[in-house]
């Protein structure tokens, strides 16, 4: 397997429903693209030499936030990282965050939307 993806998928991996859905749909979506997609380490960004790594072994990017919050575009936005996606889930479902494990129609919702823009970039 190459170092170079097609994709790399960044998520907050928050500490919430939407959160928790978004990190299971995207190790799925990597287990379904293993030789385009892989998740990239989201803090990693702030280390020079990683984010350096990153723009080179990486054709396109989605960054995914869980809540309204914006995290990761703000942490992406700190250090100059461009992507060439990015959604905030709980506006894009119409929910409040919460505080909890997702249910599995929630996580089918959640693959909908991050599935959609990985098949638009692929």
């Amino acid at each position: 397997m190459s170092n170079f993806y097609k994709l790399l998928l960044f998520t907050c991996y928050g500490g919430c429903a939407t959160g928790v859905a978004a990190s299971k749909v995207c190790i799925r979506i990597w287990e379904e693209n293993p030789d385009d997609v892989k998740i990239g380490c989201l803090p990693a960004v702030i280390i020079p030499w990683k984010f350096r790594e990153i723009i080179k072994n990486s054709g396109k990017r989605i960054l995914i936030d869980a809540c309204a919050i914006q995290c990761g575009k703000k942490l992406f936005e700190s250090k100059g990282m461009t992507v060439d996606s990015y959604l905030e889930l709980t506006s894009r479902l119409g929910i409040k965050k919460e505080k909890k494990l997702p249910l599995k129609e929630l996580e089918e919702k959640v693959y909908g939307i991050i599935n959609k823009e990985v098949k638009k970039i692929l």
